[in-house]
């Protein structure tokens, strides 16, 4: 495998695996994949990159090893340990990078291994799928903190799992498996190789329409019914006109 770019990022890696996907790997396994500034600035780079290059159609996340996809915060980067200020302006970083995963222009798959706690379950929630090894273990454990998530968790959980389940794993700071995950509606798919079976998806997903896969994600996070029923006629019709341009 190859990377598209000219430079070596400090805390992730980014590879093309099969034509028209590429991998991002968290790169911090000594730390269980923990976030901290630099990466959440690499990330943002990267993703921003891969979504611009046209060869690029799916994005699969990842973390080294198999201990975590991420187990959170950095330490050191947690808000407990901040004044005021400088968690507001960590908060606005997170929910940045973190949203370039979610507007990334086609589908961004999350395989998931080991623990998936935190900032790095917050991530996984802004893509758009995610496939879970049968021993990873999700939660937002940040109220144990006297916190709560803040890279866009309060926002993502519910859309995905319903204001119940968000509120459930938020107040709680519970500590999940992989098959209640999948049951709430969280993990799409519990499998025993959860980057195998990502990249095999990913593979498939990267044979559909990029202009199609970018209109129809767009659509689906649309706040608002009328709202979002203007977007999707207006983005059928110009998907519709561009059959066969791809």
């Amino acid at each position: 495998m190859s990377s598209p770019f000219d430079h070596d990022y400090e805390t992730i890696r980014v590879e093309t695996a099969t034509p028209g996907v590429a991998h991002l790997q968290l790169d911090r396994q000594e730390e269980l994949n923990a976030i901290t500034r630099t990466l959440l600035v690499e990330l943002s780079d990267a993703v921003g990159a891969l979504g611009r290059d046209d060869d690029v159609r799916v994005l699969v996340l990842s973390g080294s090893g198999t201990r975590a996809f991420s187990g959170g915060a950095a330490v050191r980067d947690r808000p407990a340990c901040l004044d005021t200020e400088t968690a507001v302006d960590l908060s606005r970083r997170g929910q940045l990078a973190f949203a370039s995963v979610r507007w990334f222009p086609g589908p961004v798959i999350a395989s998931i291994d080991g623990y998936c706690l935190g900032g790095g379950m917050e991530l996984a929630a802004h893509a758009d799928l995610r496939v879970a090894a049968p021993g990873a273990t999700f939660g937002q454990p940040e109220l144990e903190l006297g916190l709560f998530p803040g890279w866009g968790g309060t926002q993502r959980l519910g859309r995905l799992i319903g204001t119940g389940r968000a509120k459930e794993v938020i107040l709680t700071a519970d500590e999940y498996d992989a098959e209640t995950m999948a049951r709430y509606g969280f993990v799409n798919w519990v499998v025993d190789d959860p980057f195998d079976a990502a990249c095999d998806r990913a593979a498939s997903l990267a044979n559909h329409s990029r202009l199609a896969q970018r209109y129809a994600k767009r659509a689906i996070e649309y706040e608002g019914d009328e709202a979002g029923l203007r977007f999707e006629s207006l983005a059928f019709g110009h998907a519709a006109g561009r059959i066969g341009d791809e």
